[in-house]
C-alpha cells in the first residue's frame, strides 16, 4: 500500500507586483495549530489569529554533513523567520494617506497548511534555542508564531491578497457544506 506524501506547512512572503519573494517550510509540521476567533459588535466584524509552534532541529542535516547546517546550525532558518517579520515593517509609505489608512497592503504573508493558503499578517514570534553546538551556534529550537489574519480591509486595493483571502473564505464554506450536521 503506497504511503501518502508528506505535505509540508510554509510560510510564505509575497512582495510588490505578486512576485514571491521568500518562503520558509516547515522542517516539522506543528502539532497543534489554534485558531482563535473574535466577534466585534462595534464593527461588526470578525478577526482571526492563528498561533503554532515550529520545532528547528538541526541533527538530520549534521548527520547528512549538509555543510550549511554543520557550519550554522538552524541558524539561517531562524534568520529566515525573523527576516518575515521585518519584511513587513519595510512596506513604503508615499504619503501621509498611506500611514493613516495601512490597507493599501502590497505585500503579505501567507500561511500555507494542507490545502489552507490564508494571507496572514505576523504577529508574533518568541524564538528558544534550547541546544547550540561547540561553536554556540543553535541546533535545537521551538519558535511560538502568532498570525492575524488578513481582512478585506487589510487587503483594498490588493488583488492578489484578496483572491486568497477568497478562495480561503469559499474552502471554508465548502468545507462547512460537506459536514453532516454536528451536535455540540
Amino acid at each position: 500500500m503506497p504511503s501518502a506524501k508528506l505535505l509540508k506547512g510554509a510560510l510564505t512572503y509575497t512582495g510588490p507586483h505578486e512576485k514571491w519573494v521568500q518562503s520558509v517550510m516547515f522542517q516539522f509540521n506543528p502539532e497543534t495549530l489554534t485558531r482563535l476567533q473574535v466577534y466585534s459588535e462595534n464593527a461588526n466584524t470578525i478577526t482571526e489569529s492563528i498561533r503554532f509552534q515550529l520545532v528547528l532541529n538541526a541533527m538530520e542535516g549534521m548527520d547528512l554533513d549538509v555543510p550549511a547546517v554543520v557550519e550554522n546550525g538552524i541558524y539561517s532558518q531562524l534568520a529566515a523567520l525573523e527576516e518575515l517579520l521585518v519584511q513587513q515593517t519595510k512596506q513604503q509609505h508615499n504619503s501621509w494617506f498611506d500611514w493613516l489608512f495601512p490597507s493599501k497592503t502590497t505585500n503579505f504573508l501567507v500561511l500555507m497548511y494542507g490545502e489552507r493558503i490564508i494571507p496572514v499578517t505576523l504577529k508574533r514570534l518568541n524564538l528558544k534555542e534550547l541546544l547550540h553546538n561547540s561553536q554556540l551556534k543553535p541546533i535545537h529550537a521551538t519558535v511560538d508564531v502568532t498570525l492575524r489574519v488578513l481582512s478585506e480591509r487589510d487587503l483594498r486595493g490588493n488583488a492578489a491578497g484578496l483572491a486568497t483571502l477568497g478562495a480561503y473564505k469559499q474552502y471554508r464554506h465548502l468545507k462547512a457544506q460537506t459536514t453532516e450536521t454536528t451536535h455540540l
